[in-house]
């Protein structure tokens, strides 16, 4: 299933244009986009950050096809909860220079392409057989070869997540195999709508298991917390932006406790997100024992689940070394304030950077 083309509905598309463009978008994100540009460019992921240095904004950004009158456009790729706000930000921040804002949501779809062979089962510290990241990305291009979206660009963010772009309503609508399977290209809409649903759930899933969040799931994290240098999301080189004291701060002094790491939990979520997220203790801590008069101590919290897997903001003091692998793991009772409890698996990414 998730190697098929999903419509991401949880993202939206601002079309950027004007010679001012670039100029204007490299003071505001996180990495660099000036390679944009140029004919042909690959897409860039980055972040807006608020100027508490906490992420804003995730965001994809892709060159349009064909050149305008107005020097070519950009085709940004946002989160819908945010894109009101960002779309105020840039129309602040562009001042009289010559750049053109246009919501495109309704003309274009974000369309994702994934592959099970990118995925890292959070699994039982005993296993530690889970296939390298050159092998998963080798079996993800070999799935893509003759994939009907094989055309998309891959993931800026990484190999392991396939194929992401944007494309036409309609040319999405016309290629997604979610909605295809079920011969409903023409059919009921409703049905189709909740097909493409599933489809979504299922990739966001794919998302983390692979300890990856984007749009809302990082919203007011920091950077270096979301591990979005190990994410090609952030120049260190580049000029001034938005937030960048912060970064620069904490990339230099080298110190950053707690990263969002991937989680399996023994009890299923049912997707509503509306529901309360769990803080994390350690097993038999004093902060999961209601007879206890010691303050609870927090060794994490969740951040989002769907169904058993999730991402979680863990302190990395608390994950450990199995066999001698580079993965770490970790267990946690997640305790929501009703005093509700289950048990959680935590563990690190194989994508992840040496040292981290």
């Amino acid at each position: 299933m998730l190697a098929r083309g999903v419509r991401l509905a949880e993202r939206r598309v601002l079309r950027v244009g004007g010679s001012g463009a670039l100029k204007l978008l490299q003071g505001v994100v996180t990495n660099n986009v000036r390679q944009l540009g140029d004919p042909g460019a690959p897409p860039v992921y980055a972040a807006v950050l608020g100027t508490n240095g906490r992420v804003a904004h995730d965001v994809f950004f892709h060159r349009e096809m064909g050149e305008s009158p107005s020097g070519g456009g950009l085709l940004l790729d946002l989160p819908s909860e945010s894109f009101d706000d960002a779309l105020k930000l840039l129309t602040k921040m562009r001042l009289r220079a010559a750049v053109t804002l246009d919501d495109a949501g309704d003309d274009f779809s974000v369309v994702a392409v994934g592959t099970d062979g990118g995925v890292e089962r959070v699994s039982d510290e005993s296993d530690t057989s889970t296939p390298s990241t050159s092998a998963s990305q080798n079996e993800s291009q070999q799935q893509h070869t003759h994939h009907l979206l094989s055309f998309l660009p891959p993931d800026p963010r990484s190999s392991v997540l396939g194929l992401r772009g944007i494309l036409p309503k309609g040319v999405a609508e016309a290629l997604v195999e979610g909605n295809a399977e079920s011969g409903m290209l023409h059919g009921d809409t409703s049905e189709r709508a909740r097909d493409e649903k599933t489809a979504s759930n299922l990739y966001k899933r794919f998302r983390y298991e692979l300890g990856i969040g984007e749009g809302a799931e990082l919203t007011g994290l920091l950077p270096l917390e979301c591990n979005l240098n190990g994410l090609n999301a952030i120049a260190f080189d580049k000029g001034c932006y938005v937030g960048q004291e912060l970064i620069a701060r904490t990339h230099h002094t080298g110190v950053i406790r707690k990263r969002i790491v991937p989680i399996r939990s023994d009890d299923a979520n049912d997707d509503d997100e509306t529901k309360e997220l769990p803080k994390l203790f350690l097993p038999g801590s004093a902060s999961t024992d209601n007879s206890s008069s010691k303050p609870p101590k927090s060794a994490g919290k969740v951040l989002c689940q769907s169904g058993h897997f999730g991402l979680a903001m863990v302190r990395l003091e608390h994950l450990t070394a199995v066999n001698g692998s580079s993965v770490r793991f970790g267990r946690f009772v997640a305790r929501d304030d009703g005093g509700n409890e289950k048990n959680v698996l935590a563990k690190t990414p194989q994508w992840w950077v040496s040292g981290w």
